[in-house]
Parts: C-alpha cells; structure tokens; sequence
C-alpha cells in the first residue's frame, strides 16, 4: 500500500493556501521593518516558499505590500461595516463615533500588524496609502460628511462640512495616537465595549451641540 502524503506536502500544492502564507509573513515582516527595510527574502523564508512564488502571485514587493495594506483594513470592515446614513442622523452620528472608536480602541489593538503598518505609513507613505484612502478611508469619509450634512440642515457649505468631519474623526483617534500621554494626565483610555460605549456618548454629546447648536452673534464693537 502506497504512504499517504503528508498534510504540509498537500498544503504546499494548494495555491491559495501558499498565498495566504505569504501574506501573513509579509504582514510580520512589513509591520516590524516598514516598507523600504522589509525583505522579500525573509518573507519567503517565513512563509516557506521561494521569491519567485511571492513575484508570481503578487507581481512585485510593492504589489505584495499593497496587498497586506488593504486587505488588513478591508477583512476588519467586512467583519462590522461602518453605520450609514439613516432617517435619524442623529443615531447614525452616534453609531459611527462608537464605530470608529471601537475600530482605534479595540479592532486594530486586536490586530497589532494593522497598527503598525499604519504607523509606518505615518511616518513614511508609499504608493499604497493613496490606494488604501481612495479605496477604504474616503467612501467612509464621504459617509460621515453625509452624517453631519443631514444633521446641520444646510447650514454648512461642503468644505465646512468636511472640516466638521475631520474634526470628529480627531476626537475619535486622540484617544488612540495619545493614550499614554492621556493616562499620564489620569484617565484610563478605555479598552473594553462598556468603558468605549460611555466614551463614545461623550464625544458624540460634543460632537452633536457643536454641530447643532446656534452660530455664537459677533458682539458689536462700541462706539464710545
């Protein structure tokens, strides 16, 4: 009776289980290094195949990167999709505050190659950011800047719109980028669902009088 074959022998014909392989150690590699400084040698030792495998199934090592870099965000959102615009923005605004503080605070600490690539990408962008933010960041974006369009009735042109945007998303990420500058003033940036619930209704209560509230009057200047 002929021997059966070994399970890594029939992994290893099995294409897309070797392109998984590449990717998770390219995710190891690139989130230690950064681009420029990971290499394509110690990803193919890692991921048990030759260089010419990573070229076939990727194209390039920036084709590879690219492909770590938004695949990592896109399997987080299709695991919970970003809140859309419903009939109460109200709800939605704070739907999408507690979203994306459980995306900084919770999903990416949960996946800390995430979190490194982007803070090299910070420090040091290549191509693939612009991908990544057409792609990823700017639909959710553009959804967010239709969040506070219904909840300010008009009231804002598109640019003061997306600056409100903007200006949401940075009270979400402080909590994030300066934890530890934040616990050493003495609050605990919280890490679990109840204490990122009670945040989220704060920043969503500032968020919201500052969107909703009455423009403050110019105090006319004396004449005396």
């Amino acid at each position: 009776m002929p021997k059966s074959k070994s399970l890594p022998a029939l992994r290893e014909r099995d294409p897309d289980a070797r392109r998984e392989r590449i990717l998770a150690a390219a995710g190891e590699v690139f989130a230690k290094a950064g681009f420029e400084r990971g290499s394509v040698r110690e990803i193919s030792l890692k991921a048990q195949v030759n260089v010419a495998s990573i070229n076939y199934y990727f194209g390039s090592k920036a084709g590879l990167y690219r492909e770590v870099l938004l695949v990592s965000h896109q399997l987080l959102l299709e695991q919970e999709p970003p809140p859309q615009l419903t009939e109460e923005p109200e709800q939605s605004l704070r739907a999408w505050i507690h979203f994306c503080l459980r995306f900084v605070l919770m999903k990416r600490s949960a996946h800390p190659v995430l979190g490194r690539l982007m803070a090299h990408e910070m420090h040091h962008p290549t191509a693939a950011l612009g991908e990544l933010v057409k792609m990823v960041i700017k639909p959710n974006f553009a959804n967010l800047v239709k969040i506070v369009e219904a909840l300010t009735k008009g009231s804002l042109d598109k640019a003061q719109q997306e600056m409100a945007a903007h200006q949401i998303i940075a009270m979400c990420v402080h909590f994030d980028h300066s934890r530890e500058v934040i616990g050493r003033l003495g609050f605990a940036v919280p890490e679990a669902e109840a204490g990122i619930a009670r945040l989220a209704n704060s920043v969503a209560e500032m968020a919201l009088r500052g969107l909703t509230s009455k423009k403050p009057q110019t105090k006319k200047k004396s004449l005396a």
